[in-house]
């Protein structure tokens, strides 16, 4: 597959630089989601690094979405330098074309980030999962 010139551009500005910090707090902001896409695909013999990036995958959400429309702004400012007399129009023609790759990149960005930090994610995840699984069974360990 070939790399469109807004996403060689973007990477090699490396607008998009995601933040350690926010990534546990969005698998907690998402945690019931989270929770029933596992259920969903309990029978798949998958690990759960891998079903992460799914969730991401299908999901479509950024870890941090207040920064991810710092750099989607930056991106635009910077790709539409040339088209400055008409900014709305060339802002809305932006979103249109290319809207849709800039968010596919950062889903990818995301999953691959995963993968370098996946031995302190993953205990961290399935923790959360544990206790949310817990506080729903209640004491006697029957589901409510």
């Amino acid at each position: 597959m070939a790399v469109d010139e807004a996403t060689k551009k973007q990477d090699a500005l490396e607008l998009y630089q995601i933040d350690d910090k926010a990534i546990v707090p969005f698998f907690k902001a998402h945690l019931d989601e989270l929770q029933k896409f596992l259920q969903e695909h309990k029978g798949e013999n998958l690990s759960l690094l891998v079903k992460l990036k799914q969730f991401i995958r299908t999901y479509r959400l950024p870890f941090n979405m207040q920064r991810y429309m710092e750099v989607q702004r930056t991106y635009i400012q910077q790709s539409l330098q040339s088209q400055i007399q008409d900014r709305q129009a060339a802002v809305s023609h932006w979103i249109q074309e290319h809207a849709c790759r800039h968010r596919n990149r950062m889903i990818q960005l995301q999953c691959l980030y995963l993968e370098r930090i996946k031995d302190k994610l993953i205990p961290e995840v399935q923790a959360m999962l544990e206790r949310k699984l817990e506080k729903l069974q209640g004491p006697d360990g029957e589901k409510r």
